[in-house]
């Protein structure tokens, strides 16, 4: 069977389709990994088939008027209007560049940034994966939605976040997909959101852990948190002079903040986090973040393999994204969450009342005062890094991938499709 993987986005969207589809192509299969040029690289390197899909995973966070949004009031509401209005047409040919992508395919799996061009044909089966829940339910509020407990209201109010949600969503992306549906003679959806259905008539993915979000009970039957998808990259090697420092004390507090590193006040954020280290008598391993001499306190990365380097730390400072989230959990230590928008307060709120992480710090409000509670808390209380570690165990144990692989193959199955190569 020949598949295709379409994302877009940074190396924290594609990452997880490599993992998935290095786990595919050693059950039988083909696999194209449709993703942004700058990480061809990286599909390659994992000895995957690379096509292109529009994007710029480095430019995005870049921009200043993401910047300046994100710092204002950080949510999608607010960055989709203060981002510049695109060239007329644009939108289309976003769109058919991820179908040109997915060419010559018996089967194509979407994430949540390309999900939007399976509804321009009906010629190739697909099923759809998301980084965060986005089905509605009465268990936890959507992402974004202030992560509220209302006593008996409780689900009710969650309930309406996620109506309000898929509503808010559908009046940006349905214009769009209804555009593209006529330009192939499709009818368009009007105000009834295809979207709300995923999980109902195609299979939806979540790859995440149901030991850190098991599934709801009024989720459909498609939905199937899998968990994480983890791919270690083979050959990374730690750079001189870390293993030393790592041997030196106490194991140190770790800070890495991906691709939103450029919304961050840098200088700021790297001051605040060295002082939070010390004042937990930890030192500081910072991954990424600006240029400049650094005490002898603290070691600096460009980058670094999580899945070596996060065991040998005591807590981590992260941003909440779905990627490096996943390898903190799997690395059993406590978390410290500076969340940006998106899905990051969301996990933020959730690892936090499960008692696997300090206090968030949303970005837009970050402080001394605050960064250095949630960073003595994460680095010192022995309960919760004996939660953090029972998790990391479960989570650890866990095979994703293969579950993933199966629910494919069996739809693959289910509408026709040879399920094995061999």
């Amino acid at each position: 069977m020949r598949i295709a993987l379409l994302t877009m986005g940074s190396r924290g969207d594609v990452q997880p389709f490599v993992a998935l589809g290095s786990g595919l192509r050693a059950r039988g299969h083909e696999v194209v990994l449709g993703a942004p040029e700058a990480l061809r690289p990286l599909v390659e390197g994992a000895g995957l088939e690379h096509r292109t899909t529009p994007g710029d995973p480095d430019g995005f966070f870049t921009m200043t008027e993401v910047v300046e949004a994100l710092r204002q009031e950080p949510s999608m509401r607010n960055l989709i209007k203060a981002l510049p209005k695109a060239p007329e047409g644009y939108d289309q040919q976003v769109l058919d560049e991820i179908e040109t992508a997915a060419k010559g395919v018996d089967l194509v799996l979407h994430s949540p940034l390309t999900v939007a061009a399976a509804y321009g044909t009906s010629e190739t089966p697909w099923l759809s994966a998301c980084w965060w829940p986005n089905t509605e339910t009465t268990a936890f509020p959507a992402i974004e939605s202030g992560q509220r407990r209302l006593g008996p209201l409780t689900g009710l109010y969650n309930h309406f976040t996620h109506v309000r949600a898929a509503t808010e969503d559908w009046a940006w992306r349905g214009p769009e997909i209804d555009e593209y549906r006529a330009r192939r003679g499709l009818a368009p959806f009007g105000s009834d959101s295809p979207l709300r259905r995923l999980g109902h008539d195609q299979p939806h993915l979540y790859p995440f852990s149901p030991s850190v979000l098991p599934k709801p009970a009024d989720w459909p039957a498609r939905c199937h948190v899998t968990g994480y998808w983890f791919w270690d990259e083979p050959g990374w090697e730690p750079p001189a002079g870390l293993e030393d420092f790592l041997a030196a004390g106490a194991p140190p507090v770790a800070l890495t903040l991906g691709s939103t590193w450029p919304v961050h006040r840098q200088e700021e954020t790297l001051e605040y986090a060295v002082a939070a280290a010390r004042a937990a008598h930890r030192r500081l391993v910072v991954v990424g973040g600006p240029d400049g001499a650094l005490p002898e306190d603290v070691f600096r990365l460009a980058g670094a393999d999580y899945s070596w380097l996060f065991p040998r730390t005591a807590a981590v400072i992260h941003h909440g994204g779905f990627g490096t989230t996943a390898e903190v959990l799997r690395a059993g230590v406590p978390h410290v969450i500076v969340p940006v928008f998106a899905d990051h307060p969301f996990w933020a709120a959730r690892l936090h009342r499960a008692g696997l992480a300090g206090p968030p710090v949303p970005m837009r409000r970050m402080n001394r005062q605050a960064l250095a509670a949630s960073v003595l808390r994460a680095a010192t209380d022995p309960a919760l890094a004996e939660r953090a570690r029972r998790l990391g165990r479960a989570v650890a144990a866990e095979d994703g991938v293969d579950v993933a692989c199966t629910v494919i193959e069996k739809w693959a199955a289910a509408k026709g499709i040879v399920a094995t190569a061999g």
